[in-house]
Formats: C-alpha cells, sequence, structure tokens
C-alpha cells in the first residue's frame, strides 16, 4: 500500500516564502561577496537537507515500512513494528533536531505524553505513530492514514 504525503497550507506557504526571500536575498547581494556567500550556503544547506529528509509518500508491504523521500528513503522492518496507531502531534512538541514545516515536518521532536520520536509527515492531522519492539517512536503522515494503520495492523 502506499500513500502520498500532503503538506499543510503552513507548510507550503512557508516553504514558498523562506525559498524566495532567500533566493532574491543572494540577487540583492551578489555583488558584496561575504553576504552573498553566506545567503548562499544558508539557502543550499537548507534545500539540500529539505531534499534529504522530506517525505514524499508512505509505502508498507509485507517487509517494512517505507518513508519515500526525495533524495533518500527510510525504512523500518516490519518484524520490529510493535503497535501502530492514529496519532495527532500537538502544537507543543519541541523540536530537538527538526523542520516545524519547511518541506514539511521532518526529524527529532519531543512531546509529553509520547516522549522523544522522528517524524515524516506534511499535516497533523494525517499522522499515525509507529512504536517498536525497542521502543524506538516513529510519527509519520500520509493521505489515508486510517486504511494505513489498518493495513500495518494486518501485517504485524
Amino acid at each position: 500500500m502506499k500513500s502520498k504525503v500532503r503538506l499543510s497550507k503552513f507548510s507550503n506557504i512557508l516553504t514558498a516564502v523562506l525559498n524566495i526571500a532567500l533566493f532574491i536575498g543572494c540577487i540583492c547581494t551578489v555583488r558584496e561577496q561575504p553576504a552573498f556567500f553566506m545567503l548562499l550556503f544558508i539557502y543550499l544547506v537548507l534545500f539540500i537537507t529539505g531534499l534529504l529528509f522530506a517525505p514524499v509518500a508512505v509505502k508498507a508491504d509485507q517487509h517494512q515500512i517505507t518513508v519515500v523521500g526525495i533524495l533518500k528513503n527510510r525504512s523500518i522492518p516490519m518484524n520490529d513494528v510493535a503497535s501502530v496507531e492514529l496519532f495527532q502531534p500537538t502544537m507543543g512538541a519541541i523540536r530537538i533536531c527538526a523542520s516545524g514545516g519547511y518541506m514539511g515536518y521532518w526529524g527529532l521532536f519531543s512531546e509529553g505524553g509520547v516522549g522523544r520520536y522522528t517524524a515524516f509527515y506534511g499535516k497533523a492531522s494525517d499522522c499515525f505513530l509507529v512504536t517498536t519492539k525497542s521502543g524506538k517512536k516513529y510519527v509519520l503522515g500520509c493521505e489515508n492514514p486510517d486504511k494505513m494503520v489498518e493495513y500495518i495492523k494486518t501485517q504485524i
């Protein structure tokens, strides 16, 4: 089963505004080399990091759950999954090392009732929580979280 990741309006706007602002900043500072290279460095780091970590789709089969990315995929073996349930992250989640909307929500978060988790999602209302047998937690998101949770439950 495969389902696309749908970005929130906030995430779409933040990604567009940040990319446009940094691009315009680079154009405006092209004659001031230190400022230009600093902005270009920031722009490239953000953009490449986003390409590496931003989720595009979530795919599950009998062997693994895969977070499909633009440049890199991440997978969780199905035999390591202890539980899966619908979950909605709150605005109170603390970003330890994560994106709070740029090209989606991805990275390491911490939240009161759940603890630390690694997240890859685009919209908070489309999420589910995967807990592994070792205690690692992943918050994943896709267009059909209900169907994805039911499918994963049949595989574990």
